[in-house]
């Protein structure tokens, strides 16, 4: 007699998106707040099955692997942030491309953010 599978636990790790989402909400209290200038999500994800508007983005400079968000502090400094799940989110070959070349400039840094708590703690540290 066969043992009974035993069901497999269901993920609640929270998706990208609703990282994301919440780390908005939390930007926006800091620019509120004057801690943060501004900031803007960089929709470069944004999914179309024309293959005209990709041409047509690829002409106007869209290219793949930039960060998630942009954001500028009251200091000056300028922050991009790449979101990812808790766990299982994978930085592809462009996004570490791009996170090199950011690194690489001055006053500019990016980071790599594996759920809200990360993102906020790493903007944490330019606004307090």
């Amino acid at each position: 007699m066969k043992k009974p599978k035993k069901p497999k636990a269901k993920n609640t790790t929270p998706f990208e998106d609703q990282e994301q989402m919440a780390f908005v909400i939390y930007l926006e209290r800091l620019k509120l707040q004057e801690k943060i200038k501004r900031f803007t999500a960089i929709p470069n994800s944004t999914y179309t099955d024309s293959w005209n508007q990709k041409r047509k983005n690829k002409d106007m400079g869209v290219r793949s692997g930039l960060l998630d968000l942009f954001i500028i502090t009251e200091n000056r400094s300028m922050i991009f942030i790449e979101m990812k799940r808790q766990k299982g989110g994978v930085v592809s070959k462009e996004q570490k491309e791009w996170i090199k070349a950011i690194n690489e400039c001055d006053n500019a840094q990016a980071f790599v953010c594996k759920g809200f708590k990360d993102a906020k703690t790493i903007i944490d540290k330019f606004t307090n």
